[in-house]
């Protein structure tokens, strides 16, 4: 137990972990004052009862008591405002901190299942800890505190009474060690389940639309249903398994007062203990363990804190991509982007094989193949989701990895095929691409990606709010808006993921004049399931199964003849094909 107050403190910053510490010495002078009333009674009592009572002693007696009174309201204001708002500071500090983690991990972790873990952390681990962690350790300390400042006081009215006390302590303790591994294995479940229950929901919410187009909305609930229902079973098992100790731990209690009791009354028989000192421990008597009981009490929410700890550590633990050198702006080179041999493996299954291509500025190069060939992986690395396994990456002549991450992001924009905003106004969402983007930029920005004319058509134009993920505009106005973006950030590198492929034939019109002026004076990267929009691309390069199996202009690579004219004439077939049924 004092390991996890430990470990709670050490989760803190240096301020707070003093602040926190400082409060101790507040606690304990509290938890004095607090049971020191008993201890004068004691002597008022025997002042009484021997006759030797004056106005006088009894006015020392109450000065006493009230000072004793002040001193625990002070004592407890100054333990409260050392440490009651540490934990909201805490966490205040460390959700930044976690958010701040998660942009320099890989992108594999946020493919790997790990989404429901983020969101359980966020909403559940830390919010417990954040409301629980300054009470808990405020109430066990003086727990703590208390329980042995009472069993002091009995020490002072007899060694036996205090020993049998410190007896009842030692058993506790004993106890405690099954207990707290009964709790931590409980805990971890029960939390678990949470997890997977968010899992699930955001699962079961992202994935709503295709149930409901396949009628089969209830079916597909049945992850949910079966998710709710683990996390209720883990709960019951938390309360069913740690009941049997608390039961076990108030017999303990009860045997630990009887024998006080017990002890006193054999003492005061054999004349060893006064009247006055027999009716101070009864005045003692029955809250001789009530510190121990409200520790225990306190007991799972710790175990659970415990948990909901090694939850956000292992995020933190997670390994970084590392950020590499400073800030200074990179050299004019021959080569815009180089890859040079490289390889990169998925959970140890390699899936790009020594790949190398070459790219001058304002050069255009196409990436088609085959779902699965790699494409979207190549650019992937370029940007630095991932790390490459094996080789070089290189913009104008320095590897990606000896830039820091501002300095390789300033280089590069990225135009998804699935687009993503953010639920702030349009203005917002084209802003964030250049800080400080004066007014006019975003205004200019959105007539050059052909959204100028529909934002000014929304309710508030560029001060409407967007839905969150775009989801109240069409496809193609979220695209354009996503262009604009990129269009302010006047990035020299663009990487294009087949921006076109979902959009209908209007927005195409107007997604494909974006794009133009996007491109204009830029080294372009494109990924291309229809081959056609890329026919004039500089260098065409064929990937299957994560390796180059061509490489050249359209022309070159007809003539050439093998996979790529292989797809490029199934396309068109396909289209010729396709236009005969509609005809």
């Amino acid at each position: 137990m004092i390991q996890m107050l430990h470990r709670i403190i050490k989760f803190c910053d240096p301020e707070n972990a003093r602040n926190i510490r400082l409060a101790y010495i507040f606690t304990f002078l509290k938890a004095f004052c607090q049971n020191a009333p008993v201890m004068i009674a004691m002597f008022v009592i025997r002042e009484l009862m021997d006759g030797t009572a004056t106005i006088q002693s009894c006015g020392i007696y109450a000065g006493i008591l009230f000072l004793l009174f002040v001193m625990m309201t002070l004592f407890g204001h100054a333990s409260d405002r050392l440490q009651s708002s540490a934990g909201y500071k805490v966490f205040a500090d460390k959700r930044i901190e976690f958010a701040k983690h998660l942009r320099t991990l890989p992108m594999g972790y946020f493919t790997a299942g790990n989404i429901g873990r983020i969101s359980s952390i966020l909403s559940e681990d830390m919010v417990f800890v954040e409301e629980n962690s300054m009470s808990i350790i405020a109430q066990e300390v003086n727990g703590l505190i208390t329980q042995f400042i009472v069993a002091g006081f009995l020490f002072m009215i007899h060694p036996f009474i205090g020993g049998i006390v410190l007896l009842t302590v030692f058993i506790v303790l004993c106890m405690s060690v099954p207990l707290n591994k009964e709790s931590l294995r409980n805990s971890y479940a029960r939390q678990k389940s949470i997890e997977d229950l968010s899992r699930a929901v955001i699962e079961y919410a992202e994935g709503m639309a295709v149930s409901k187009s396949f009628g089969v909305t209830g079916e597909s609930a049945s992850l949910l249903r079966n998710s709710f229902a683990q996390s209720r079973d883990a709960n019951l098992t938390f309360e069913r398994e740690h009941a049997p100790w608390e039961r076990a731990l108030e017999i303990v209690y009860t045997l630990g007062i009887s024998g006080v009791l017990a002890m006193s009354v054999w003492l005061m028989q054999n004349g060893k203990l006064d009247k006055a000192a027999f009716v101070g421990v009864l005045l003692f008597l029955m809250n001789i363990f009530t510190p121990f009981k409200h520790m225990f009490q306190l007991g799972s929410r710790l175990t659970i804190m415990d948990i909901a700890l090694d939850r956000i550590e292992e995020v933190f633990s997670q390994v970084s991509l590392k950020n590499g050198g400073g800030e200074e702006p990179l050299e004019e080179c021959e080569y815009e982007i180089d890859f040079s041999d490289v390889s990169f493996s998925y959970d140890n299954e390699e899936v790009l094989h020594d790949i190398s291509f070459l790219a001058k500025k304002n050069e255009m190069i196409a990436l088609v193949g085959e779902s699965g060939s790699g494409k979207t992986t190549i650019a992937n690395l370029l940007a630095r989701f991932w790390d490459v396994g094996s080789g070089r990456i290189r913009i104008r002549g320095t590897d990606i990895s000896q830039m820091s991450m501002g300095t390789l992001m300033d280089q590069i924009s990225m135009v998804f095929q699935k687009v993503y905003l953010f639920e702030d106004t349009v203005f917002n969402n084209i802003a964030m691409g250049k800080e400080n983007a004066s007014y006019e930029e975003v205004i200019d920005a959105a007539k050059r990606a052909r959204c100028y004319d529909f934002i000014m058509q929304l309710p508030y134009g560029f001060d409407t709010v967007i839905g969150e993920g775009g989801s109240s505009l069409s496809g193609g106005e979220a695209q354009r808006i996503s262009i604009a973006r990129c269009i302010l950030k006047d990035a020299p590198i663009i990487i294009l993921d087949e921006a076109t492929a979902s959009i209908d034939a209007d927005n195409e019109r107007y997604i494909k004049e974006a794009m133009s002026e996007l491109c204009i004076n830029k080294t372009v990267i494109a990924i291309a399931h229809r081959l056609n929009t890329v026919r004039d691309a500089d260098q065409i390069i064929v990937l299957d199964h994560g390796r180059i199996v061509g490489k050249g202009s359209h022309e070159q690579l007809m003539k050439a003849g093998g996979r790529y004219r292989d797809m490029y004439l199934l396309q068109q077939s396909m289209n010729e094909l396709t236009e005969e049924v509609c005809a």
